[in-house]
């Protein structure tokens, strides 16, 4: 993305966003969790649950582990969406992170009522 298309105030708020890991992985999360459907974003760390992985939710339903119809075809087209879905969020999120406030060292050191 083009620092030209953004306004001052919106790399001003991207740089805020780069400041705040917690809202930025919140944010992340969201956009994921269409792709990721089953349960398999969580805030706490997960045991094994391999029907919990957005792979064999095109295949099964997770509740009941029920098959749906699906050619392998059909399966292959799905399955390379959600990987190229995937591919364009992480490549966005990795442009985000470079929106980050530069400091600049002077060397001059501030009087103890100024720092």
């Amino acid at each position: 993305m083009k620092k030209e298309i953004m306004s001052s105030g919106e790399l001003s708020e991207l740089e805020k966003l780069n400041e705040n890991p917690v809202l930025l992985s919140a944010l992340k999360k969201i956009f994921l969790a269409d792709i990721y459907q089953n349960g398999t974003l969580s805030k706490e760390s997960m045991k094994e649950q391999y029907m919990l992985n957005y792979a064999y939710s095109l295949s099964f339903d997770v509740n009941t582990g029920q098959e749906f119809a699906r050619t392998n075809e059909d399966l292959g087209k799905a399955l390379r969406a959600i990987n190229e879905a995937l591919k364009i969020i992480n490549i966005s999120f990795q442009k985000i992170n470079k929106y980050k406030k530069i400091t600049v060292d002077t060397g001059v050191e501030m009087p103890p009522k100024h720092r």
